[in-house]
């Protein structure tokens, strides 16, 4: 702890008024008193609340607390205390809340000095403002995504938690089992969530690195590395390169891309989802060049962000994570099924929300979306005659009225994108941009999964290249894994092969969500981090807008 309150709760025992009476537990005072949290000692409030009177946040609902608790003691359970620590340190890791970190010193500094009340308000306080904002965070789940801290807390945030006057929110502090699954959501995530602060803490401590990404930078293997003593020193601190060979590289003149220096490269680059080939190119040197406790803010935030979407293990859940170009399906806790994904470019940035699936259709039309027919279809017309005959691609006078409009009768010259009165339909067949099979779920953005005759896109490591749906490589797999889940007899080959369109119900739900997590600690603990390819970690050139991360929730249960 750097820095230290000067003066801080009594711990004179003889004080007429004390928080927790012992000799005569059955006439409880009827307040706390507040000259045990003296506002020049705990400072913390200043930056985490708005317009509070005490050196607490919520004053009043603390004193509510322990009255309805008869003025004994929360916070004597270790285990429970800890969680409360667990679930602070991911706000003030993730820098999302100024004032968070003085507010834990200040809680280690009590806890250190055994002042057991000064510590027990004050964890009582922590725990509500922890609590309100979750709430915040609930509520509107694109702050995560707009490089911002979160607001304040203030009473009126309290308050909107309330259902009655002594609400079982306010109430549960008299019940430490209550207590502790409000703050963990069960034993794996809480695990999970450990060991990603542990890894957070270790990068928060490193000292920083001086080192400086190089444009157009590319260092093949036997090469000189440039900055080398600097690059192997980041790439032992992050794991890569083993503390005896960076033993004997740092007494080397120069360093080189060969044989140690080489391979840890390529381990940077496999658990940074880079094109593993141990090349020093441009995107190894820019992902080398994140501060330490840039690293350690992504990891905390992440958590939050993970947070959203299924939970559950009694119905299967379909994860697309889109930094990562991936998705899972999880069942009961276990991994049934992954593939490959192609998402929405930074442009066209595939939207982050939650649903479950509805319908499979097999050997789909493609209705043109409305995007794609101004910046793609018109423009293509304009360009070549015969784009629409190439695309397979047909005019239709509406969604409503399909009676096609021969191309010929139009004057594309003329035609204005924004005001043409028809729409695109691409038939079924071997070049239908949705390949055979598209998989829908409700949402307002028209989203979905779908098949592609583009199988080669998949080999590349960076596949942001959709206009916002999302390509699944092993979608036929996907189709059969469905069709078995909904207890159907006839399986994905028969429904291909009558070549007529088929739309297939799927009562029993397999849940979706779109997320975007681009840091945590795997099975293994072994961290891994993501290129962030909309600009949701740090700020770029043209920000991807905020209705694109509203995390909106389609599910119907």
């Amino acid at each position: 702890m750097n820095a230290q309150p000067t003066n801080t709760v009594s711990e004179d025992s003889a004080q007429p008024d004390v928080l927790f009476p012992v000799a005569s537990p059955q006439q409880p005072q009827s307040r706390l008193d507040y000259a045990l949290t003296q506002p020049d000692a705990l400072n913390s409030f200043r930056q985490l609340c708005v317009n509070a009177t005490q050196a607490l946040c919520f004053d009043v609902a603390v004193d509510r607390i322990y009255a309805a608790n008869g003025y004994m003691p929360i916070w004597e359970s270790l285990m429970l205390r800890e969680a409360l620590y667990t679930r602070l340190r991911t706000l003030d890791y993730a820098k999302l809340m100024p004032g968070m970190a003085e507010r834990i010193m200040e809680l280690e500094y009590l806890e250190a000095k055994q002042d057991q009340r000064g510590f027990d308000i004050l964890a009582t306080d922590s725990y509500l403002v922890y609590q309100v904002v979750m709430q915040q965070m609930t509520k509107r789940p694109s702050l995560l995504f707009r490089h911002q801290t979160l607001p304040q807390v203030n009473h009126q945030m309290l308050t909107a938690l309330e259902t009655h006057p002594v609400n079982a929110f306010l109430r549960i502090g008299a019940n430490e089992d209550a207590l502790m699954n409000s703050l963990r959501v069960n034993e794996a995530e809480f695990t999970v969530t450990q060991r990603s602060l542990l890894q957070a803490r270790r990068y928060q401590d490193l000292a920083p690195h001086e080192y400086v990404p190089t444009p157009r930078l590319m260092v093949r293997e036997g090469q000189l590395v440039p900055n080398g003593h600097k690059v192997i020193e980041i790439l032992y601190q992050h794991g890569d390169l083993s503390e005896h060979d960076y033993d004997w590289l740092q007494h080397e003149a120069i360093i080189t891309n060969r044989g140690a220096v080489h391979m840890a490269l390529q381990r940077f680059q496999q658990r940074n989802g880079l094109h593993v080939d141990g090349i020093y190119g441009p995107a190894t040197s820019r992902q080398l060049a994140l501060p330490y406790e840039e690293v350690a803010r992504l990891i905390a935030l992440n958590l939050h962000r993970n947070q959203f979407g299924a939970t559950g293990a009694e119905r299967p859940s379909i994860r697309v994570n889109i930094p990562d170009y991936h998705m899972i399906i999880t069942h009961k806790d276990e991994v049934v099924f992954e593939s490959k994904v192609i998402v929405g470019r930074t442009a066209r940035p595939t939207n982050l929300f939650s649903s479950a699936l509805s319908v499979m259709v097999v050997n789909p039309r493609w209705n043109v979306p409305e995007t794609i027919k101004k910046e793609d279809v018109i423009p293509g017309m304009k360009r070549s005659p015969d784009y629409l005959q190439r695309k397979n691609l047909t005019i239709i006078n509406s969604w409503r009225d399909r009676t096609e409009i021969p191309a010929d009768q139009i004057e594309w010259s003329t035609v204005d994108p924004e005001t043409f009165p028809y729409e695109f339909m691409q038939g079924p067949g071997p070049t239908n941009a949705l390949g055979n099979v598209k998989f829908l779920m409700p949402n307002d953005y028209s989203i979905y999964l779908h098949d592609t005759p583009a199988r080669g896109l998949f080999n590349r490591t960076k596949r942001n290249l959709s206009s916002g749906c999302v390509r699944v490589e092993k979608a036929a797999e996907l189709a059969d894994y469905i069709l078995d889940y909904q207890r159907r007899s006839q399986s994905y080959r028969h429904f291909v092969k009558t070549d007529e369109i088929d739309n297939i119900n799927l009562p029993r739900k397999i849940d979706v969500d779109f997320t975007y997590v681009t840091a945590w600690v795997d099975e293994n603990d072994v961290l891994q981090m993501r290129e962030d390819i909309y600009g949701y970690d740090r700020p770029i050139r043209e920000p991807v807008e905020e209705k694109f991360s509203t995390l909106k929730n389609y599910r119907r249960y």
